[in-house]
């Protein structure tokens, strides 16, 4: 009886734990404004599917399935892949944004990050 009753508890606790990662969430409700664009995938076409936050030196680009990219912006501006995996390409745009290139993923970002 006792192994009962506790296995109904542990099985209650567990079913209350969320299984929606934060960073789904955190692109789902970004308003449309606070969206960059991005080709993903490889993709040719470009839609404001993508996030990003900025911290410490630290870029990180979310996907609107749960992916992301950590890139690193040091104090001059300069921008890498946090990781080093990839290569990362940087591009100025004429219409005063940057498009980033790492693996088939493309993202433009303001160039004032």
């Amino acid at each position: 009886m006792f192994s009962r009753i506790f296995s109904a508890a542990a099985l209650l606790t567990l079913a209350g734990c969320g299984s929606t990662p934060v960073a789904e969430d955190k692109v789902a409700t970004a308003k449309p404004d606070d969206r960059i664009e991005c080709a993903l995938g490889g993709k040719a076409e470009f839609a404001r599917d993508c996030a990003v936050e900025r911290g410490d030196g630290v870029l990180t680009l979310r996907h609107g399935d749960g992916g992301f990219r950590r890139l690193t912006q040091d104090a001059d501006g300069s921008i890498d892949a946090a990781d080093g995996a990839e290569d990362i390409a940087v591009q100025s745009l004429s219409d005063g944004r940057m498009e980033i290139t790492i693996g088939g993923d493309r993202y433009r970002l303001p160039s004032d990050l």
